[in-house]
């Protein structure tokens, strides 16, 4: 005969195992536990299909927190976050009609088109930037491509090796390139090119028109072949379904080999573009795209971008745990506002986050170093 002590601790049993099974369930059944163990035991993979990479980005919001942040503290120091600028190096007047946009001269946002700034200008900027704990700095210039524009972009080598020698990363998005163009930028110094997809190849036509989605593709695939970082990702908030942000990330993570950075944009709109009354993303928006690509592309940078300005500090907390490891500082991102430095700050003490050291690919940094102490060599002599 059974005491009833013994049936108590027999149902306490079972009630355990129950438990423990519903959660293994549970997590067996998240696509993103699943394939955030898959991307911490075989690595970065590139056959990813839409639906994989969409049953991810489906799964419950926290399950998808945790496990791109399981992904994240595999791949990364989990605590860096490095520190970019980005400059604009040459504003407004561009020919482009990306809707989001305020440079393009198709729209009347009361931005003057300005032409390129000079190379103490630009150094002083990376000056400043540097001293602020920058490692990464990014120059813009508002153009549809670099044909036609031989002056300017021997300028922009100019101020690439100026920059490189500072002992910064140095970064570029100068709108579409050619095949030479990137074999410069390469020989110049340059650490990564940046070249947005923006959204989905279905979705796109619907934002740029003056562009096609497979011009944006080959620019990419001239920066790979050069050995230059690529730079690519996409905003969110452009009026796009939840299917064009899985179309996007499956674009990046199906290419040859994942971009270095990713970052992920939420749309500020600005008064005079034809997405100016567009609804401002949600934090869980972000969250939940961040996560995604983490977890689909384990080694990146995932870059939390522009749009950072509306987030609070748990806010942008939830997206460092979800995977970015990456903000751009200073004023303005290009031509909208940016948070406050000393806000920044704050936030780096007040989560524990240390800023990133620069890093280069150690077979490009000797072959640049070489070069350089040659041609001080020839100039000393």
């Amino acid at each position: 005969m059974f005491s009833v002590r013994s049936v108590l601790a027999l149902q306490l049993r079972r009630s355990i195992l129950l438990l423990h099974s519903s959660c293994s369930s549970y997590s067996t059944s998240s696509a993103a536990a699943v394939q955030a163990e898959r991307a911490i035991s075989e690595g970065p993979r590139n056959d990813w299909t839409q639906d994989e990479i969409k049953s991810v980005y489906d799964s419950p919001l926290l399950d998808l927190l945790f496990h791109g942040a399981q992904v994240h503290r595999h791949a990364h120091n989990f605590r860096e976050v490095q520190q970019c600028t980005l400059l604009s190096i040459k504003t407004g007047g561009c020919s482009e009609d990306c809707s989001y946009c305020p440079q393009s001269s198709r729209y009347d946002t009361g931005l003057k088109a300005q032409k390129l700034m000079t190379k103490e200008a630009v150094l002083q900027a990376a000056t400043k930037a540097k001293e602020a704990g920058s490692t990464r700095f990014c120059m813009g210039a508002a153009w549809r491509d670099t044909v036609g524009r031989k002056t300017n972009f021997n300028q922009i080598l100019e101020y690439v090796k100026e920059i490189r020698d500072m002992g910064m990363e140095v970064c570029c998005t100068l709108g579409m390139l050619e095949k030479q163009q990137a074999v410069e930028l390469k020989k110049a110094g340059l650490t990564a090119y940046n070249h947005n997809l923006d959204t989905s190849r279905e979705y796109y036509p619907n934002v740029i028109t003056t562009r096609t989605y497979d011009e944006r593709l080959e620019t990419l695939e001239f920066v790979r072949d050069a050995g230059i970082n690529v730079c690519s990702g996409g905003i969110i908030g452009l009026g796009e379904a939840e299917e064009d942000r899985v179309g996007l990330l499956h674009t990046l993570a199906t290419l040859p080999s994942h971009p270095e950075s990713v970052p992920i944009n939420a749309l500020l709109a600005v008064k005079g573009t034809p997405l100016q009354d567009q609804k401002p993303v949600e934090i869980w928006e972000m969250v939940r795209m961040i996560a995604t690509a983490r977890i689909v592309m384990p080694k990146a940078m995932v870059r939390l971008s522009a749009g950072r300005v509306r987030f609070s500090m748990p806010e942008q907390a939830l997206c460092f745990l979800a995977g970015a490891n990456s903000i751009f500082t200073g004023e303005k991102l290009l031509t909208t506002p940016n948070n406050d430095f000393d806000a920044d700050q704050l936030m780096f003490k007040v989560l524990g986050l240390t800023p990133k050291a620069p890093s280069f690919d150690d077979a490009a940094a000797n072959v640049y170093e070489a070069e350089a102490c040659e041609k001080a060599a020839s100039s000393s002599g």
